[in-house]
């Protein structure tokens, strides 16, 4: 197998289950990965902020493609960025305002996450894959409003998304993309978590953006992901690898099978390649 980029998913993916990775392992890998010239890219649905905390010291080594595909950062510039418009936002408060004790609507700026005052506190006893300390400063984020049209008029919105009970995802997905679908794409990432993306965006469609100029073809591309939001990614990658514990609906799309984030299974994969082991973990 010849690969010359390697991109990957973070929660459920990358990280284990208390939202971390193996920093010196991660640093080995990625030595060996320079050496070669083979750039190692973050795909995640997170904003560009968390992402940054969460590989500080690496964060000039790696590409970051946050948003779910959006947000393009590279050594201390974004490359670009794409947002829902206004309209489409006020058309989403409008329609489930009367729902938000269900479906908790959540409109982003680059510092504060908008929610309606009668919304849950999002991804509260849900098990969500962080750290404590890293959770709370989502929550410290949160400013509840009255009337979530009313941040519309004055506050650039970057990110909308949903946070539901698991049980209702599916609902909310199909529901959304009914209505709404010739605007956006609805797309679950696990936890309950819904991400709103303007027609067309997508991880596979951002990595293309990057990818293109550097004359890399989707076929020399090392894909790992998890949830339903890597589905265009791991279609796209010559090289495709759900997690032992994606969905089922990932693993039907993916080539391979790794061992599990628990198990840190995208660096033990990237390690069979570089020791010439390529595709080792197969499907059954």
């Amino acid at each position: 197998m010849m690969i010359k980029a390697v991109v990957t998913d973070m929660d459920g993916t990358f990280l284990d289950d208390t939202g971390r990775f193996n920093r010196k392992r991660f640093e080995q890998v990625l030595v060996q990965l320079e050496a070669r010239n083979i750039p190692f890219i973050v795909a995640s649905g997170n904003q560009l902020e968390r992402l940054l905390d969460l590989f500080a010291g690496f964060e000039h080594r790696i590409l970051f493609l946050a948003e779910n595909g959006g947000l393009f950062y590279y050594r201390g510039e974004m490359l670009f960025r794409k947002v829902l418009e206004s309209s489409v936002i006020e058309k989403l408060v409008d329609h489930y305002k009367d729902q938000v004790e269900d479906y908790c609507l959540m409109v982003s700026s680059d510092t504060t996450i908008y929610i309606d005052e009668r919304s849950p506190q999002p991804f509260s006893e849900t098990g969500l894959a962080i750290t404590e300390v890293q959770l709370q400063a989502f929550w410290d984020k949160i400013v509840r409003l009255k009337d979530l049209r009313d941040v519309l008029e004055d506050k650039t919105i970057i990110h909308a998304g949903f946070w539901v009970k698991e049980e209702l995802v599916d609902r909310l997905v199909a529901d959304c993309n009914q209505i709404f679908g010739g605007e956006v794409l609805a797309v679950t990432s696990g936890y309950g978590s819904v991400s709103i993306l303007p027609k067309g965006i997508h991880k596979a469609w951002g990595l293309e953006q990057i990818l293109e100029p550097l004359g890399i073809k989707a076929g020399d591309v090392l894909a790992f992901g998890d949830s339903d939001n890597d589905l265009e990614l791991l279609s796209y990658a010559g090289h495709s690898y759900a997690m032992d514990n994606a969905t089922a609906r990932v693993k039907a799309v993916a080539k391979h099978i790794a061992p599990s984030h628990v198990d840190q299974g995208v660096l033990t994969v990237i390690e069979e390649y570089l020791e010439g082991e390529a595709d080792a973990t197969t499907k059954d």
